[in-house]
């Protein structure tokens, strides 16, 4: 595996951060395929992540999709991950063998803002947990896995794009 070229750029952080809005462009931009994580759960169940995490309960949903992030083999895609991906060590690795993953790095405030009501997002957090504490829990975990941080505050989607392609070499 060492050595190996990574061709995916997958893209983490919290639900709010635009792991998707950035994909699709950066997928755009780049030439690459693009492919969502949380809408390879929805496919798979046929269900909402709402409606999924409701079924399953946290722990399930948690290794349900890592079981989807160990599965997935792609080539030059940009990928984007639920914000709880990153609970899955075996799912990072996995991803991180083949891809270059890109932390988007946005304040809580903003995040805040960009989520609203999170009660019907499918939001992987446990009951009593707000979205402060989610943020303080998960920010390390992201830090700690992320190759490159990318810092997105008061910054475009399309400013965002361009900074990736510039840091990665890749244009």
């Amino acid at each position: 595996m060492k050595g190996k070229k990574r061709t995916n750029i997958v893209l983490t952080g919290m639900a709010g951060a635009g792991k998707s809005s950035v994909g699709i462009e950066l997928a755009r931009l780049l030439g690459l395929d693009f492919v969502d994580v949380d809408s390879l759960m929805e496919q798979d169940r046929n269900a909402t992540l709402q409606e999924i995490l409701e079924t399953l309960g946290v722990s399930e949903f948690r290794k349900f999709e890592e079981k989807i992030l160990c599965s997935m083999e792609y080539t030059n895609h940009v990928i984007a991950t639920g914000g709880s991906a990153v609970y899955s060590e075996p799912g990072m690795n996995h991803l991180q063998a083949d891809g270059l993953l890109v932390l988007l790095d946005v304040p809580l405030q903003v995040l805040r803002q960009r989520v609203g009501d999170y009660s019907s997002r499918g939001l992987v957090k446990m009951q009593q947990q707000s979205f402060s504490d989610l943020y303080a829990e998960r920010i390390p975990l992201y830090r700690k896995h992320a190759d490159l941080t990318i810092d997105c505050d008061d910054q475009s989607v399309a400013e965002i794009c361009l900074l990736i392609r510039e840091r990665v070499g890749t244009g």
